[in-house]
C-alpha cells in the first residue's frame, strides 16, 4: 500500500509540473508562419521608379472566408453603378458652372454643382462605411507600416488570409485600397507587396 501512495504521489507531482511550466503530452501543432510585406505606389508597378512609400498607414490581417468576400462583392455590385452615375453628374454640373453666364444662371449652375457633389459624397462615404464594417468584422490584428512601408504580422496559424489597407495620396484624387489575399505556410515567412498593381478597386 505504501508504495501505491508513493507512486500516486509521484504521479500528482508530474502532473503539477506540467501544468505549471505549460508542459503538454499532446503533439504540438503545426509551426506558425508570419507575413512580411511592403506598401507602396508606383505607377508602372516597379520599385525602382516613382516610388511612394507609405508610412504609418494601418494595414489589418482578416480571417478569410467566402462570406467576407462575398459580402464586398456583393456591395460593388448594388453601389458602384450609382456613384458612378452621381459623379458623371456632378462633373457635367462642373463643366455647366464654368460655362455659365450671368450672375442667376452662375448660381443656377453653381448651386446645381453643389447638389450634385454632395450626392457624389454621400453615396461614396456610405460605401466606404459598409465596406469597412465588413472588413472590421474580420479583423485579427491590426499593424501600421514604418518609415520604409514595411509592415509584419508573426505568431500566424498555418492558412488564408487577407491584407487590408487604405492609402491616400495627399492633394491628389488617388485612393487606394487592398483586399490582398495571403497564403501563410508552416513556420515560413511569407512575403506581400501591397502596390497599385494589387488594388483593389472600390469603384
Amino acid at each position: 500500500m505504501t508504495h501505491y501512495w508513493s507512486r500516486m504521489y509521484c504521479f500528482m507531482a508530474l502532473g503539477v509540473f506540467l501544468v505549471a511550466f505549460g508542459v503538454s503530452e499532446t503533439p504540438a501543432g503545426e509551426p506558425e508562419g508570419s507575413i512580411s510585406g511592403l506598401l507602396y505606389v508606383s505607377y508602372p508597378g516597379d520599385l525602382s521608379f516613382d516610388v511612394m512609400v507609405a508610412n504609418g498607414v494601418e494595414v489589418s490581417l482578416l480571417k478569410s472566408h467566402g462570406a467576407l468576400e462575398k459580402g464586398v462583392a456583393d456591395l460593388k455590385e448594388d453601389r458602384v453603378a450609382k456613384i458612378q452615375a452621381r459623379e458623371a453628374a456632378a462633373v457635367k454640373a462642373h463643366a455647366e458652372a464654368r460655362r455659365a453666364v450671368g450672375k442667376e444662371k452662375v448660381k443656377e449652375k453653381r448651386d446645381l454643382l453643389k447638389r450634385e457633389s454632395d450626392a457624389f459624397e454621400r453615396l461614396r462615404s456610405e460605401y466606404e462605411k459598409d465596406v469597412n464594417v465588413l472588413v472590421a468584422k474580420s479583423t485579427l490584428k491590426k499593424t501600421k507600416t514604418d518609415s520604409e512601408g514595411k509592415f509584419r504580422f508573426e505568431g500566424l496559424a498555418p492558412g488564408r488570409y487577407l491584407l487590408s489597407a487604405r492609402f491616400e495620396i495627399r492633394g491628389t484624387d488617388s485612393n487606394y485600397f487592398w483586399l490582398y489575399p495571403v497564403e501563410v505556410k508552416p513556420g515560413a515567412e511569407t512575403e506581400a507587396q501591397l502596390s497599385k498593381n494589387t488594388a483593389t478597386p472600390l469603384y
